[in-house]
């Protein structure tokens, strides 16, 4: 009986599975690039606010930063 409505569902079920491994594989391949487009965006924002903070010294502070909001 169950084996009969597997066989009436199995394109959907195929479906789903299809699409579940690839929104694991599309979160895995592109889970750190919204990361990066925040880090960039941050650099550039505080270098506008502060023109004689040195590079290195933003990068760290925006590091920090963005990790006290991805750890809330």
């Amino acid at each position: 009986m169950i084996f009969n409505q597997i066989k009436k569902n199995r394109y959907l079920i195929l479906f789903l599975i299809i699409a579940f491994f690839m929104l694991y594989i599309s979160r895995i391949e592109y889970g750190s690039h919204s990361l990066d487009k925040s880090m960039k965006a941050c650099i550039i924002a505080q270098k506008k606010l502060d023109k004689s903070k040195n590079i290195d010294d933003i990068k760290s502070f925006c590091e920090r930063e963005i990790n006290k909001k991805l750890k809330k």
